[in-house]
């Protein structure tokens, strides 16, 4: 470390235009957080009711279901789709290394999987990541609005049904709590139910137009709240990350900031001893 104090002071300014930066996205991330938590709570409120209208339908039609063309894939050796929820910026910690880590341990464990996989990411990490390794499905999206999801959502159905791919799994950070995210794989499609028990009832009400249409009606409802929902779990977890990342990179500037002023101020006591010295060591040689 420079030991000119006019050196010091030049570090300390650039330091403190540092802390300001960092403190203002720290801000605005906090800002977004609160806005996307509230929009999140919401969307697993609506989607909650949704299943839930939609598995007492299945138990109340007291019909199998295997042959609905959302629940198997025709093409079961087919292409598999990764669906990535990566951020477009950086300066969020370990929010995407976390996902690249999950991502290359899944093709390192099931290592075939390398030649049947397409991966499609929702940011501009992610699609800088994968499309150096790997075949994308098509260009990174950002900041999709509820219309985009929903016709997103529908390509994704049609090209499913298509054979295009047999699968499609989406991996995302979701938070645990405040402070702790997790990377989770999530199967998107074929539909999934679980813990259905399925009995025959007589219905206690009219369907129309029918049991079959109301049931292929509600399943893309589902599935585009579904995607929904982990587009506003991967943008809290985002911004999650970042507002952790950049209170700790302004704790990180004070505490460099702290030691520089402390060196600053033994160098310019230092230097005016160093003067001092000198005048009395001239006031001796006069007299």
């Amino acid at each position: 470390m420079s030991s000119n104090p006019k050196e010091i002071k030049r570090r300390i300014i650039s330091i403190e235009s540092v802390m300001k930066t960092t403190e203002a996205m720290k801000m605005i991330s906090t800002v977004k957080l609160k806005k996307y938590k509230n929009i999140l709570k919401h969307i697993k409120y609506y989607l909650n009711h949704l299943e839930l209208v939609f598995l007492e339908l299945i138990m109340l039609t007291g019909k199998k279901i295997e042959n609905n063309k959302y629940f198997y894939s025709s093409n079961e050796n087919g292409k598999k789709l990764f669906i990535v929820f990566t951020s477009n910026r950086g300066l969020c910690g370990s929010f995407n290394s976390l996902i690249f880590e999950k991502i290359n341990f899944i093709l390192k464990k099931n290592f075939f999987l390398h030649k049947d996989c397409i991966f499609f990411s929702t940011g501009k990490k992610g699609f800088d990541f994968l499309s150096k390794r790997y075949h994308m499905y098509g260009d990174f999206v950002e900041n999709l609005n509820d219309i985009q999801i929903q016709y997103f959502t529908t390509n994704l159905i049609s090209d499913f049904f298509n054979k295009i791919f047999s699968s499609v799994y989406l991996i995302y950070n979701k938070l645990k709590n405040s402070l702790l995210q997790e990377v989770t794989v999530e199967k998107f499609l074929p539909f999934q139910i679980n813990n259905i028990i399925q009995k025959k009832k007589d219905l206690p009400f009219i369907l129309e137009p029918s049991k079959k249409e109301i049931i292929n009606y509600i399943i893309p409802k589902i599935l585009h709240f579904r995607l929904r929902k982990v587009f506003s779990e991967s943008l809290t977890a985002e911004h999650t990350a970042r507002m952790i990342s950049m209170h700790q990179a302004t704790e990180n500037a004070s505490h460099i900031k702290n030691n520089l002023i402390l060196n600053y101020n033994k160098e310019r006591q230092t230097t005016i001893t160093k003067e001092i010295l000198e005048i009395i060591g001239g006031l001796d040689s006069l007299q």
